[in-house]
């Protein structure tokens, strides 16, 4: 029998669900908080975790990263009000397998514990066949069948993502009206010494401001969401066609001059003469320029930032290396990884949306090339990738 742990400051709902897993033949563990979920998590073997998101003290978030550390394979389900799906939507980049909405339907959390133990089973299934049975029958079955609860997660993802992103263009639009109409319109018809009346202006500003850039945030988190998804089901349309280096950096230079003015910092070229064409979707490739040029722009506080290109026998090395703040070793390993960004995402708020370098490393990959980063912390980083020359360009890598 498969042993769940329920984390609810509400005892109505843990014991509701406790029951319902029971009657599903489910053994059942329950803790009121993070705290208690903790001492539970360290003594038990548990195959999976029902999170509430908000709780008094630790939070649903606090509490799933603390359990992430002693142990990373046990999946981890968030139960969430529907006011609070973006933050569990935020919750599966930190690890989260999936999410339910309060009241929850014991119908789909039972669907959802069963797949999200029977991926946990296999990885372990997998992890002890070890590499000695890579090419044995039952190892190929069990990859394959991860392969397809990863597609069905990422399908679910993206079906989520496509139905936030029209009430969310929405609620941008509408804003952004309303903020138009208060500052011509409200606003210069407020003219008032009284100094209540003045901070409530300024707050209404400041409120409008943030939702303006949240929902911003967000909408960016879900277009990365749907091209990252479009690129790894192979639905995109890769449009090759012989490229000259020196102007694709130019087209990058174009798009992202004004961040290095406004920062004060130097962006300059450095490109080997006499390169040779490379095959490649002049799209892609610039928007795999831009995402590196603007990472630069935004952790380089002082100095330069230099675009790089030369033969690197078959290839074309382009390295696009600045003064800025650098990565620590351990952040170089998972840069590249979906959802995963340099520092504490949990306790810093994040700067992007963590999907931007596995795009590009998707893109990169598609074009036969690589991508890699070398960093030194204080000293800078440089972001570099290949692409085969035109010469060598569909042959096999």
């Amino acid at each position: 029998m498969k042993k769940i742990l329920i984390v609810d400051d509400e005892e109505i709902v843990r014991y509701a669900l406790s029951e319902k897993l029971k009657e599903n033949g489910f053994l059942v563990k329950e803790a009121c908080d993070g705290e208690q979920a903790l001492e539970i998590f360290q003594k038990e073997e548990l195959d999976s975790v029902l999170l509430d998101l908000k709780m008094p003290g630790m939070s649903g978030l606090e509490t799933m990263k603390e359990l992430k550390k002693l142990d990373v394979s046990v999946p981890v389900i968030i139960v969430t009000a529907h006011g609070d799906i973006p933050t569990a939507v935020e919750a599966i980049k930190f690890g989260a397998y999936d999410f339910v909405e309060k009241p929850p339907q014991i119908s789909k959390i039972i669907v959802t514990l069963s797949r999200a133990i029977e991926k946990a089973d296999l990885e372990k299934k997998v992890r002890n066949l070890g590499l000695a049975l890579e090419t044995s029958k039952e190892i190929q079955t069990a990859y394959e069948k991860l392969k397809e609860l990863d597609k069905m997660k990422t399908d679910f993802v993206s079906t989520v993502s496509h139905e936030f992103r029209t009430p969310l263009t929405s609620i941008l639009g509408f804003t952004k009206i309303i903020r138009g109409k208060l500052e011509t319109v409200i606003f210069p018809q407020v003219i008032s010494d009284d100094k209540k009346t003045t901070n409530t202006v300024r707050q209404i500003k400041e409120n409008i401001n943030i939702i303006l850039s949240e929902t911003e945030r967000l909408s960016a988190l879900i277009n990365d969401v749907l091209d990252l998804a479009k690129i790894e089901s192979g639905k995109v349309e890769w449009k090759m066609a012989p490229l000259v280096v020196s102007s694709i950096i130019r087209q990058a230079f174009a798009v992202t001059g004004s961040l290095f003015t406004q920062k004060g910092l130097q962006l300059l070229e450095d490109i080997e003469e006499g390169l040779p064409e490379i095959s490649g979707d002049n799209d892609r490739l610039l928007q795999v320029l831009i995402n590196l040029l603007s990472n630069a722009a935004k952790f380089t506080e002082k100095g330069s930032v230099t675009c790089r290109a030369k033969k690197t026998g078959n290839f074309i090395t382009f390295s696009i290396v600045d003064t800025g703040i650098g990565i620590d070793t351990d952040d170089q390993k998972k840069i590249l990884e979906k959802f995963k960004q340099a520092g504490d995402t949990l306790t810093d708020k994040p700067k992007g949306t963590g999907l931007g370098l596995p795009i590009c490393r998707e893109i990169i990959e598609n074009h036969g090339g690589k991508i890699w980063v070398d960093s030194e912390p204080g000293k800078g980083s440089s972001f570099s990738f290949t692409i085969p020359t035109i010469q060598t360009a569909g042959q096999e890598i």
